[in-house]
Order: C-alpha cells, then structure tokens, then sequence
C-alpha cells in the first residue's frame, strides 16, 4: 500500500507561482521587489522581509486578479471614487453619535 497525499498542496509564498499567477503587467514590480528582498535575506537579519514581500505579492495575486482591480486602483489613486476621507467619516460618525 502507498501512501499518497490527501490533496496537492501548493505553498502561497512560493516565487513560482506568484510569477506565474499575476499578470503579466505585474511582473517587472514582482521581481524587482523579489529580487531586493533575496539580496537582503543573504543576511539571517533579512529573512523576515523576504517572507513580508512574498506574502505581499501572495495577497497581489488575489487582488489583481478579481474583476475592477485596475480600475479600482486608477481611481483611488486618481481621487475619483466614490469614497471619502478616513477623517471625514470619523467626523460624520462621530457628530451622529
């Protein structure tokens, strides 16, 4: 009898997949970042930012890959959503209250 895996398992933070789940637009920014972070890493003391980065671009492979998330993104960052400030919410909640 062998054993086998009860399902396939593939890790989040593997640079490989990342690669190969975001966009093509996305990939010069990925490796860039991925790049800076494994020079850092050759020092134990940079270990940690690697596993920040990677787990960065893992939650970018989500993101980027819903539906509207350029245009989201383009508006945000344009000022043109449908949004308001964080300050001007905490006034309108608190002036409710």
């Amino acid at each position: 009898m062998n054993a086998q895996p009860a399902e396939h398992y593939e890790d989040p933070l593997d640079p490989q997949r990342i690669l190969s789940q975001l966009p093509d637009r996305e990939h010069a920014n990925f490796l860039a970042a991925y790049r800076d972070a494994l020079d850092g890493a050759q020092d134990p003391a940079g270990w940690a930012h690697l596993r920040r980065v990677l787990r960065l671009w893992s939650g970018m492979v989500i993101a980027t890959n819903l539906p509207g998330f350029y245009e989201a993104q383009e508006a945000a960052l344009a000022g043109t959503g449908g949004g308001m400030l964080l300050e001007d919410y905490i006034r309108l909640h608190r002036s409710r209250a």
